[in-house]
């Protein structure tokens, strides 16, 4: 046998295995994706198409002082820059951060400043670490500028580099809460999502004096890694009332009782999301309810993500 026909048998044997990988996949897709039916979104609502500049929205924050705003910021490859957009997803403002780096933003919340219960923040956190190899990760944190005063430059509030207990992860969901205390949740690959928090007073004292934060032990979440139902953490959000943390992966919106005890208590089923956000990365509560929450996704090769918000099914005891 001739080497361009041994060649050419070994092409076409690849080819067959990648077509049985796909129509397996695509398969176990379409199982899910009955057997998930029942969870789906009882409402779905296109809010608007991302501006050209946010080719990869990664973090959401959902201004309180500036109703209708929300704050984002591309993934790795941009520069240290936030996006202001209204409830339409059309571009307000474009604001550097300077002494910032961005080597891989991942997520952002926006709540109470350091040591400053009146005035709100931005915590954006550049945690990304798809080998989980950093030495360190940060948070950057500045005051929340006024989305209507055009581009401009806005100076840091603080810098929290910090390490895991157990060495490097990958994460993308970050969370705070009202007392200013921050929730990271981990994106994991061969193991259970991690979820640690760092109470407010580390916060403050890691800015004051400008060194390593240490964290203490995380806990585990209910959240297994499947690439058939491509359950990868991107996303986390508490409620404006302080008591559901969600966290979104790819395709779902899980929704945990908070604070979190010894065993994690979800307030319903996982919210299905199926392909409506193949590259969904963002999560926020829209308002006050609990049941509402707004998504933002990364651009395909063909058009802009979309600003998407999603009505949830609740739990028992949960108010509508």
């Amino acid at each position: 046998m001739s080497l361009r026909v041994k060649t050419v048998l070994a092409v076409l044997m690849a080819l067959g295995l990648l077509w049985a990988y796909q129509t397996r996949e695509q398969r176990a897709q379409e199982r899910l994706a009955s057997e998930r039916s029942d969870f789906v979104p009882t409402e779905v609502v296109d809010m608007g198409r991302m501006p050209t500049e946010l080719r990869e929205s990664s973090g959401l924050g959902v201004s309180r002082s500036y109703p209708g705003v929300f704050w984002t910021h591309n993934d790795s490859g941009d520069g240290p820059r936030l996006y202001a957009i209204d409830d339409s997803a059309a571009l307000l403002a474009t604001v550097t951060v300077e002494g910032a780096m961005a080597r891989d933003w991942e997520a952002m919340d926006l709540g109470r400043c350091p040591a400053a219960a009146d005035r709100f923040c931005l915590y954006v956190a550049d945690i990304g670490d798809n080998r989980s190899q950093r030495d360190s990760v940060v948070i950057y944190i500045i005051e929340e500028p006024d989305p209507f005063a055009g581009d401009h430059a806005a100076a840091l509030v603080g810098v929290v580099p910090f390490v895991y207990p157990d060495g490097p992860h990958d994460a993308e969901g970050l969370a705070l809460t009202a007392d200013g205390d921050v929730i990271v949740v981990t994106k994991e690959r061969e193991q259970g999502t991690w979820l640690f928090e760092i109470p407010a007073a580390d916060i403050v004292d890691a800015i004051a004096r400008g060194g390593m934060l240490s964290l203490g032990p995380g806990r585990p979440l209910p959240i297994w890694p499947d690439v058939t139902a491509s359950r990868y953490v991107t996303g986390a959000a508490l409620s404006p009332d302080g008591d559901v943390l969600a966290v979104r992966t790819y395709a779902e919106i899980y929704r945990f009782r908070w604070p979190i005890g010894d065993t994690p208590e979800q307030i319903a089923e996982a919210c299905f999301l199926g392909n409506a956000e193949p590259q969904g990365e963002a999560i926020g509560f829209r308002g006050d309810a609990e049941d509402w929450l707004v998504l933002t996704s990364e651009s395909d090769v063909d058009q802009a993500g979309y600003l998407r918000a999603v009505r949830c099914r609740l739990g028992q005891g949960q108010r509508e």
